[in-house]
């Protein structure tokens, strides 16, 4: 007992000291852990909290995540959970982290890793909501983003929401490199398409997990962030998050020469170094260093009876790790032939389980060049970035958190019970009750298409009244709930064009939009502009794709459209076929030309709340925008966006409505029969 007394009173120190201080910041950033306790803090009053986390878990200031919960009195921390090399980072790979009563908290720390690696129902049973703070390192195989997809769906079966705390990618988030994961290859090194450098923050994974877990799911992003900013950058210390990756060069070299699981291939002195028994150093370097990879030079060195190459990264911004162990992958093959693992029908060779596929294998047996292996995946690396762009959270500019991040799904109705007939008469056939509005789970009896609780109806403005419509583009995301919410409040109706490859998991958020009265137009499927203007057809398939899916989540097709860009955009110029299109005949001369014959309304605008122009921008400045632009028109179209950067411009919508009114307009919904308003750009 006496060996405990220190911590016990170090313990009750901590908790006398006052949460939610903190010191003079001099990082770069903020993490999430500092948002979440500096401006969201309300988000864990009154819970019981459980927490994922391990050494990595500290705040710019060096406090654990851990501490600050323990000296919150507004929070009850009940349980700890450790991923791969336990609690303290001191777990060599593949033991198993052991679950245990802390000895000086009191509360069980559970492992996560070995034969237990998705949270038990007993687990998850005294906690109301699951945090996760760890510090990843942008590599697919790196268990700790495979930790938090298994909490999600652990915390999806049993009913609990998910706050992830978001920190860095330390190689920075430009870099996306390496197969992506095909599905029968999916394994704890491989829990999701991704590729091998995914470049995204462990917040941002979180929400592109929750594209098919579906989890009442909350991100605290950082302060300060940008999406090219490496570790480096960020002005935090490094803390070693794993016994072979103790310092930010091995995080660089990661990638670059720990691939070669089951083969002769191996690293050494933390991923610096990267050989094989009686492979010729020399000419391994002559080949890497001649492929021209960008920011590195290879050093020919001999480890014992091993020759091979250490890693001199002299860039580490053009430095690309995934494709570098590609490289010195496919230069030791051809130098020095071996048998590659092979997967089976009952087992998925390790080798396989890091590529994500058998095709790098099979390619390497083959003697294909480094080039032709990379060029084989490059397709669904591509298919990956258009995937992930609606989960990014960070754009060029330092991010400045306006609101967290939510992805909160629907409160499912109980079912009602059907009413039992009356003995004396003879029963009718029930009438199938229509879905809420809301309800997204797919399994109910929605015999019905959802329609408007009342259907707008298109009224002739008299010559001394003034209409305004508001239209939001890009959604729906997770800003356009708060932007019903208080057209609601004040009972204003929207029109909102929508992004067709935005509609898959916002379903539910579309026919909100519908059963309260507001209109939907189209804004294409991908708002692709070198998609789309490339040439006529493209435009009308691209549209055409758009609408269907906004039909089929709604039931409603749209009738009226707007150009990705506008009607007299320029842009389209840059990108259309300049086989079939010139100055003189571009493709938006077609494509408008096409729109008239087929009965197409587009819909322009004249004002904008300048939201458009980039991702840091304040509710203040939109509403100047809106002010200077609103003169004596007697009909405004106001452009706006609801895509998941556009916080400030749901923060500034509802003065923009008041000063709407108090300038004497009355708003309405667009319409297909009210065709004027399309030319007022």
């Amino acid at each position: 007992m006496n060996k405990f007394l220190p911590f016990l009173i170090l313990a009750i120190i901590l908790t006398l000291i006052p949460p939610v201080g903190s010191s003079a910041n001099t990082t770069a950033i903020q993490l999430g852990s500092d948002v979440l306790f500096n401006q969201f803090h309300h988000l864990i009053e009154g819970k019981k909290v459980g927490l994922i986390t391990n050494q990595t878990g500290l705040n710019s200031q060096m406090v654990s995540t851990i501490d600050m919960l323990r000296r919150d009195r507004s929070v009850h921390l009940t349980a700890l959970y450790a991923p791969e090399h336990g609690l303290d980072g001191k777990t060599v790979a593949g033991k198993q982290v052991t679950s245990f009563i802390h000895p000086v908290y009191a509360i069980p720390v559970y492992g996560l890793s070995g034969s237990t690696r998705k949270p038990t129902p007993e687990m998850l049973k005294d906690i109301d909501i699951l945090l996760v703070d760890l510090q990843d390192i942008g590599s697919r195989t790196y268990t700790y983003i495979s930790t938090l997809q298994y909490a999600m769906i652990a915390a999806k079966e049993q009913g609990k929401e998910v706050m992830v705390l978001d920190r860095p990618n330390p190689l920075g988030g430009t870099i996306v490199e390496g197969p992506v994961v095909e599905l029968p290859y999916r394994s704890f090194i491989g829990v999701d398409t991704i590729p091998l450098a995914h470049g995204m923050t462990i917040g941002e994974l979180a929400l592109f997990f929750n594209r098919t877990i579906g989890v009442d799911l909350t991100v605290i992003p950082m302060q300060g962030y940008t999406r090219n900013m490496i570790y480096q950058q960020t002005g935090l210390a490094w803390i070693p998050s794993s016994p072979h990756i103790p310092n930010l060069t091995s995080v660089f070299g990661y990638m670059a020469t720990g691939l070669g699981e089951g083969t002769p291939i191996r690293q050494g002195d933390h991923f610096t170094w990267v050989g094989a028994e009686g492979l010729d150093s020399h000419k391994y370097a002559d080949l890497l260093n001649g492929s021209l990879l960008p920011g590195v030079i290879f050093i020919p060195e001999n480890k014992g009876t091993a020759g091979g190459v250490r890693l001199q990264i002299n860039d580490l911004h053009q430095f690309n790790p995934a494709k570098t162990g590609i490289y010195a992958l496919a230069y030791a093959k051809q130098l020095q032939p071996f048998p590659l693992p092979k997967s089976t029908s009952m087992q998925i060779s390790m080798f396989d389980k890091v590529m994500g596929s058998n095709k790098i294998g099979l390619l390497l047996e083959q003697g294909k060049s480094p080039q032709e292996i990379v060029s084989s995946y490059e397709a669904d690396l591509k298919k990956f970035v258009e995937l992930r762009q609606k989960y990014l959270i960070y754009g060029n500019e330092p991010f400045l958190p306006m609101q967290p991040i939510q992805q909160k799904q629907p409160k499912q109705p109980k079912p009602k019970q059907p009413e039992q007939p009356k003995p004396s008469k003879p029963e009718k056939p029930e009438t199938p009750t229509p879905a809420q509005p809301g309800n997204n789970n797919g399994t109910t009896n929605q015999t019905k298409k959802p329609e408007p609780a009342t259907k707008p109806i298109p009224q002739t403005p008299k010559s001394s009244e003034k209409i305004a419509y508001l239209t939001f583009d890009d959604g729906p995301s997770t800003v356009t709930p708060r932007i019903l919410d208080t057209l609601k409040t004040h009972q204003v109706k929207a029109t909102f064009f929508i992004v067709g490859r935005e509609v898959a998991g916002h379903e539910a958020i579309l026919k909100r939009i519908v059963a309260e009265g507001h209109a939907l137009g189209g804004h294409s499927y991908s708002h692709n502009y070198q998609l789309v203007y490339k040439n006529m057809e493209s435009f009308f398939a691209d549209v055409e794709k758009g609408s269907q899916m906004i039909e089929k989540a709604t039931g409603v097709k749209p009738a009226v459209f707007r150009y990705p860009g506008g009607s007299t955009n320029t842009v389209s110029l840059k990108y259309q076929d300049p086989k079939r299109y010139n100055k003189q005949h571009t493709v938006m001369h077609a494509i408008k030309a096409e729109a008239k014959q087929r009965g197409y309304t587009f819909i322009d605008w004249n004002v904008t709340n300048g939201d458009a122009r980039s991702n840091k921008y304040t509710a203040a400045q939109t509403l100047a925008n809106i002010k200077q632009q609103v003169k004596s028109q007697k009909e405004i179209v106001v452009l706006m966006h609801d895509s998941s950067t556009k916080s400030p411009t749901a923060e500034a919508l509802p003065e923009i409505i008041s000063y709407l009114k108090e300038k004497g307009y009355r708003f309405e919904v667009i319409q297909a029969d009210r065709p004027t308003v399309s030319n007022v750009k």
